[in-house]
């Protein structure tokens, strides 16, 4: 397509943007490409992304890019679904279908049509295994109940393809710690049989039991409990897993200090805090997580998610935090997931989360994306949000202008980027300082 064939609010659109993003110049070498991506994603359609990615796509070669969409195909069953024993799957999109667009893709879209193989998978959460595991192989007399047979007859199904990579994320760091391997263990055994249920046998007999022998399950259980350790002895990955969780944390942390501090004060007042908290103490800008601190500032505790954050739960406020906030990642570790190398020759991995946790489903519904990119070389996803995520880092009641101004102008950008490692090297004493405020306001 050239581009005298596209709209020309299009063309003056992508035209304006690059006059501004390069300061006037209109030179290829000087665009900042993440700008670009950006101004892609937020399209206000994805036809206009498609177009616009046509004018900008000798610049994208390596740019891989996902938009919700209700006419684009279906990612598997790596979809939005809810059970009736108040299961959910969650996928990062709003859509049960997508449309993606990187150079291949796009060449085909050209001719008419694009049909390319995809990879997915569904990964069961801590929570989903606790619920699960007491129904399986008779652990509880009387049969399945219905509820959970629809669980259990969606996980058996020969296209869904589950994974255990949360509770892989959340159980290494206390298998690091000296934590018994026998309970990992069972559990990884109990993750063997899920992914390989006899259908035919839960159809007929309403009974969970794998298609592998005793002895094929312990040894591909004790396989995955290697991984494990291989992964735990790997100091760069755990360390990258552990800051990941303590950042979470040190987010949630601070929300319960200022929503706890001054439950009536102003949505304006909390946000102001928390962004400045993020820009100043974390120097980094997360607006995932400003979503649900707007959430919890504006809903308090009948966001239930933070149902249990309370003074009078001092004692084991810090725990709960924890344990939260390996939930938050999660989501965070879905959005990596989208740009891991998918198998089998597929163009796109597609990743969604099952778990029985329904203040976690809450947190997840807070935030779909419409749209994702990453370049494959640094495998960086770019998350954006299906809304105005202006206002959801609004800092006063009228719109989100001034914290854009303030925390997303260059020099702001430039400011965090200055302190991040230096932040990053200390987070401990972030942290610490944080436990420390909280408890105090906690008493």
């Amino acid at each position: 397509m050239v581009k005298d064939q596209l709209p020309m609010q299009v063309i003056a659109k992508l035209k304006y943007f690059w006059h501004y993003s390069t300061g006037g110049k209109m030179d290829f070498r000087d665009i900042n490409i993440e700008q670009i991506v950006a101004r892609i994603c937020n399209s206000d359609t994805t036809g206009e992304a498609f177009q616009l990615y046509q004018l900008a796509a000798p610049l994208l070669k390596d740019y891989k890019f996902v938009f919700a969409s209700d006419k684009g195909g279906q990612p598997g069953f790596a979809v939005n679904r809810t059970f009736s024993a108040g299961a959910a799957v969650r996928s990062l999109f709003k859509t049960d279908r997508i449309l993606v667009l990187d150079l291949d893709t796009a060449l085909e879209m050209e001719s008419g049509q694009s049909t390319y193989p995809i990879d997915y998978s569904i990964s069961l959460d801590t929570n989903a295994m606790s619920y699960l595991v007491p129904h399986m192989a008779g652990k509880r007399g009387g049969g399945i109940p219905a509820d959970f047979l629809e669980v259990f007859e969606f996980i058996a199904s020969p296209e869904v393809n589950v994974d255990p990579i949360p509770y892989f994320t959340e159980n290494l760091p206390n298998l690091a710690d000296g934590k018994s391997a026998d309970e990992i263990f069972e559990n990884l055994k109990a993750y063997e049989i899920l992914r390989t249920i006899d259908a035919d046998w839960l159809k007929s007999k309403g009974q969970v039991q794998s298609t592998l022998t005793e002895q094929e399950l312990a040894k591909s259980a004790q396989q995955l409990l290697s991984k494990m350790y291989m992964d735990i002895n790997d100091d760069a990955a755990m360390k990258g897993i552990k800051f990941r969780h303590q950042y979470m944390y040190a987010c949630l942390i601070k929300m319960a200090a200022i929503q706890l501090k001054s439950p009536s004060a102003g949505i304006g007042k909390k946000m102001s805090a928390f962004m400045e908290f993020c820009h100043s103490g974390l120097a980094t800008m997360s607006v995932r997580e400003a979503a649900v601190a707007r959430a919890y500032f504006t809903q308090g505790q009948d966001l239930t998610f933070f149902g249990k954050i309370q003074k009078k739960s001092k004692k084991d406020i810090l725990e709960l935090l924890r344990n939260m906030a390996w939930d938050m990642w999660h989501v965070r570790q879905m959005e990596q997931s989208i740009t891991l190398k998918p198998a089998k020759q597929a163009r796109y991995f597609f990743p969604a989360l099952l778990t029985f946790d329904r203040r976690f489903i809450e947190i997840m519904d807070l935030y779909p994306l419409k749209a994702c990119a990453f370049k494959v070389s640094e495998s960086q996803p770019m998350p954006f949000f299906d809304g105005d995520a202006f206002r959801l880092i609004a800092t006063d009641d009228e719109d989100g202008a001034s914290a854009v101004k303030k925390y997303f102008s260059e020099d702001a950008i430039a400011t965090r980027e200055a302190v991040r490692d230096s932040v990053r090297a200390n987070f401990s004493v972030v942290v610490d300082s944080l436990e420390k405020e909280l408890l105090a306001i906690a008493k």
